[in-house]
């Protein structure tokens, strides 16, 4: 009877001993999956972002030459977009819907422009680069222009305009923001440059700013 209970306590520490491991590897893949998310999940998860701040610089490039532009941008998927700009310019543009609301210095009036009157500027936003076709699948490159690991989308813009054709964007793969974004015509020439800082995730923004 002694024996009997011997060798069934054996079984039962033997099964133990084989599922432990078993546990363990599913464990790590559990794991895995939620601590380091595929890059599929990382573009998924900004694209998804709600509301969002971020310094946002334009290079305008042609044969002759290139202008720059500072702004500071603003995004809620439920109140529009704010694009303020820098360059002594004091200019606001709001986006919302089928209007752009402009508003200048406070001795100037405000006005309202038709959103197809304005289709560059608004190209910066997670929104607008990642509602357009994919053309390929996410690849992690290396870049010269900074250090790190990026995610590189290569998008395909519905543009008649041979000169706003196709995009690439960057994203930095440990930090899960966007960092780039190229603007490419028909040629593969870059056209407009998009560099992106202190992104920010927010839990909400004031209506004021819309």
């Amino acid at each position: 009877m002694d024996f009997r209970k011997v060798l069934f306590n054996k079984k039962i520490i033997i099964g133990i001993l084989v599922l432990i491991p078993i546990l363990m590897i599913l464990l790590v893949i559990l794991c895995r999956d939620v601590i380091t998310p595929s890059n599929e999940d990382i573009i998924s998860e900004l694209k998804d972002t709600k509301y969002y701040s971020s310094k946002v610089d334009y290079l305008f490039k042609n044969s002759k030459s290139e202008f720059e532009e500072n702004t500071m941008q603003y995004y809620s998927f439920d109140k529009g977009s704010r694009i303020e700009f820098g360059n002594d310019y004091n200019r606001v543009k709001v986006y919302n819907g089928s209007e752009i609301k402009v508003e200048g210095d406070e001795d100037k009036a405000g006005y309202t422009l038709d959103k197809d009157i304005d289709v560059i500027y608004p190209l910066a936003f997670i929104e607008n680069i990642l509602s357009n076709k994919q053309a390929d699948e996410i690849k992690e490159v290396k870049a010269d222009w900074g250090p790190g690991v990026y995610l590189q989308i290569d998008i395909e813009f519905n543009s008649k305009n041979k000169h706003l054709n196709k995009a690439e964007f960057y994203v930095d793969k440990d930090k899960k923001v966007p960092v780039l974004l190229k603007i490419l015509d028909d040629d593969n020439k870059e056209r407009v440059i998009v560099k992106y800082s202190d992104f920010k995730k927010e839990k909400t923004l004031s209506d004021d700013l819309f």
